[in-house]
């Protein structure tokens, strides 16, 4: 998050926006700020999300706690707001602290606009922006400087991009998006087919990209457009920085990408799925929701909803587990045949 100066709230006030019950009193504390249990002060509200740490929690001097449900009677005392998921909760406290600015709106005299655009209320056009022939751009939209949106684009109410961005032609982003510096939307796919001869020839990529709602896309992230139909970014994802859509990829909706994860052509992943950094899915390989692919995973056939994988090529995670304690072991287990062998090659002399 870049910095933002903060907004000072009773801690009442804050309770009553994040729809929590306050316990312990401090209806009237103000609040000044968020910071971690370790370093808060008086001013400031801290959170707890994992009960293990309770002792750390109860030692912050933070002048208030996000903390778990189940363990609020443990703060007797002392203002704590329970929740059911603390992490997601204070993130959406730091949001009403420091509210992120709005871009003051208008269009920079630097930037160049095509023809038959349409910008709603309030949209902000930084300097050297570039807006395509066509593009339609919903009410508080704010377009970074250098941005390019080529011809037809649509892009929906409160969404944000940033500095660098290339969204080509066709494509459709949703309300309340944000993409990253040096994010590619909608680049041709990386579709290839090989003649008799050995030559290569390119696939046209005839489709087009879609962001559903509340999407966001990492710096330097590329979504590839589709060859015929759509490639979907589902309602809520989350793509982390240098992460590799291709053509006709369909994510579902709150999916989590860590960085450098890449996805093949035609691959879909189920809604609520979980994908560690630097892991891989081969083309039209389908992951089910809900699953869990590690880090490095390297997921060449269908994954279940709610399975776990690891590895390469990706196995069941407890699989992968156990094959790790393996090999952990094989160095010592070697050595020891190895002496056993030695042993008895000497015992065969002596016999001799």
């Amino acid at each position: 998050m870049i910095r933002r100066p903060p907004r000072p709230r009773p801690l009442g006030e804050l309770a009553r926006a994040l729809g929590l019950p306050l316990r312990g009193g401090g209806e009237d504390l103000v609040v000044r700020g968020a910071a971690p249990l370790d370093t808060a002060g008086p001013g400031d509200l801290a959170a707890l999300y994992d009960a293990r740490f309770i002792d750390a929690a109860r030692a912050s001097r933070a002048g208030a706690l996000v903390v778990p449900e189940d363990v609020a009677d443990r703060f007797a005392g002392r203002p704590v707001l329970p929740a059911r998921a603390p992490k997601a909760t204070f993130a959406r406290a730091i949001e009403l602290l420091y509210p992120e600015p709005p871009a003051p709106p208008g269009v920079d005299p630097r930037a160049v606009l095509g023809r038959d655009v349409h910008l709603g209320e309030g949209v902000s056009i930084a300097p050297l922006a570039f807006i395509g022939d066509g593009c339609r751009l919903g009410n508080r939209v704010t377009v970074g400087p250098g941005a390019i949106l080529l011809e037809g684009v649509v892009v929906g109410d409160d969404t944000r991009i940033h500095a660098g961005v290339v969204v080509y032609p066709g494509t459709g982003i949703g309300r309340r998006c944000r993409l990253l510096g040096g994010a590619v939307i909608g680049a041709p796919g990386f579709g290839v087919a090989v003649d008799a001869d050995g030559t290569t020839v390119r696939l046209p990529q005839l489709g087009r990209v879609v962001i559903e709602d509340d999407v966001e896309i990492g710096a330097n992230t590329t979504v590839d457009r589709a060859m015929f139909g759509e490639t979907r970014i589902g309602a809520g994802t989350r793509l982390d920085n240098l992460v590799q859509v291709g053509h006709n990829v369909h994510l579902g909706r709150n999916v989590l990408v860590a960085a450098q994860a890449g996805f093949a052509g035609s691959s879909s992943v189920g809604d609520g799925t979980l994908v560690g950094a630097q892991a891989g899915v081969g083309d039209h390989v389908r992951v089910g929701t809900r699953a869990v692919l590690a880090t490095r995973a390297g997921v060449l056939k269908d994954v279940g909803d709610g399975a776990a994988v690891a590895g390469f090529p990706a196995m069941p995670l407890a699989t992968w587990r156990r094959l790790v304690a393996i090999l952990r072991r094989l160095p010592g287990a070697w050595r020891r045949l190895g002496d056993r062998g030695v042993r008895a090659k000497e015992e065969g002399r002596e016999e001799a």
